[in-house]
């Protein structure tokens, strides 16, 4: 246990320095942020991402199994059953400034939200360095 708290200190200290380092050497921390939910609520969600006043963002048809009850269609003349192995889902992805990540992934949970469970899953991760290929710019002013 006393590990595990180290451990999580030690990734909460070095998160918050790394933070501090790129704040003073006016670096802007970009994030990644993924988000899987069912393929009705995609609308809603990229609505509502968009509203945050981001440039864009990137949606993609993706499959998955999780814990969502997948559907079961009648074939046939109504005697056979069919079970789809994966549900129909919709992956978004934003690349955003830090100051921004809070934000647009209330916005998701808000639009995408009810409550049950396997309704997704959000993903954020660190973004290294951002080219824009048309006008060759690099960093955070490409977002």
């Amino acid at each position: 246990m006393i590990l595990f708290l180290i451990e999580v200190f030690c990734i909460d200290f070095s998160n918050t320095l790394i933070k501090a380092i790129h704040m003073w050497f006016e670096f802007q921390i970009m994030k990644k942020i993924e988000a899987v939910v069912p393929a009705p609520k995609i609308e809603a969600v990229a609505s509502a991402i968009l509203e945050t006043g981001i440039g864009g963002l990137t949606i993609s048809d993706t499959k998955g199994r999780g814990q969502l009850e997948r559907p079961v269609f009648a074939s046939g003349r109504g005697t056979g059953v069919y079970r789809p192995a994966f549900n129909a889902n919709a992956t978004i992805m934003v690349v955003a400034k830090d100051d921004l990540v809070d934000k647009i992934v209330e916005k998701i949970l808000s639009a995408a939200s009810t409550g049950a469970t396997g309704e997704g899953k959000i993903f954020v991760t660190d973004v290294a360095e951002t080219v824009d290929i048309g006008s060759k710019k690099r960093g955070d002013s490409t977002l």
